[in-house]
């Protein structure tokens, strides 16, 4: 995997956006500490001790199928299969083997430099590591509607789930997948020009001029999760990064 140190936005934005990088086969992920992070989804993650004696199959079926007796209350219309319950449960929380992706590299910032508002109502400081952004490269996706089960698949690959949650949509969402979960996708992904992972990493000052810079274009919690929860958050950054004053209204 390639690694490139970005010292500013504009530098960022410069090379992500030249002829090398738009052939539209890309997609982005990005990530707040640069230095601890690696490619393994989150149920790769989990202690042997939490699970109990379980595979970590085991583990992922058990919690899906508990996810989806609880969710199918919410969810209309239902997935149809088990690559869309994994996107769904992947998208609120759920530990699975699946590693989210982005069709756009602004969205991979915003994760990358994400505001975590403290007690206090201030911003938290960006992680002293500096953040990352992960540029995939592949020419071939999973037909999903060929495959019964995620859980039988043992190759390497990204698939797009339909948009079955605003989330899914207002992040240009899709998802890696790879047999090992404990393993790094690095590993068993790359492995020729057609298949290659790149590593965009830049420190915490830069970091922390990527968040202010995106939000005054747009790319802010309330676009990335466009429901009511993600507009509160929001209101709460706004008066870290602009220049706040109240607004009169008149009634005419």
């Amino acid at each position: 995997m390639n690694t490139i140190e970005i010292k500013s936005f504009t530098e960022l934005t410069e090379l992500i956006t030249s002829d090398e990088y738009t052939c539209g086969h890309y997609v982005y992920r990005g990530v707040s500490d640069t230095k601890n992070h690696k490619l393994i989804p989150a149920v790769g993650r989990i202690d042997e001790e939490i699970l109990c004696g379980l595979t970590i199959e085991e583990y992922e079926l058990e919690t899906l199928n508990r996810f989806k007796l609880r969710a199918n209350s919410e969810i209309n219309p239902s997935p149809k299969d088990d690559w869309e319950w994994l996107a769904l449960a992947q998208h609120h929380g759920l530990p699975t083997r699946l590693l989210d992706w982005t069709s756009s590299p602004l969205i991979a910032l915003y994760f990358a430099t994400k505001p975590n508002i403290l007690h206090n109502g201030k911003i938290e400081k960006c992680n002293p590591n500096g953040g990352a952004i992960f540029a995939l490269h592949t020419c071939g996706y999973i037909d999903t509607s060929c495959i019964y089960s995620p859980f039988e698949f043992d190759e390497y690959g990204l698939f797009y789930p339909p948009h079955i949650t605003k989330r899914i949509t207002g992040q240009f969402g899709l998802f890696s997948i790879q047999p090992n979960p404990r393993e790094e996708l690095q590993n068993g992904f790359e492995d020729d020009f057609a298949k290659t992972i790149t590593k965009f990493t830049f420190s915490c000052d830069v970091a922390e001029e990527i968040q202010r810079k995106l939000y005054l274009l747009g790319i802010r919690h309330e676009t990335v999760f466009p429901d009511l929860d993600g507009f509160s958050y929001d209101l709460k950054v706004k008066f870290n990064v602009t220049s706040c004053h109240t607004a009169e209204s008149k009634c005419i």
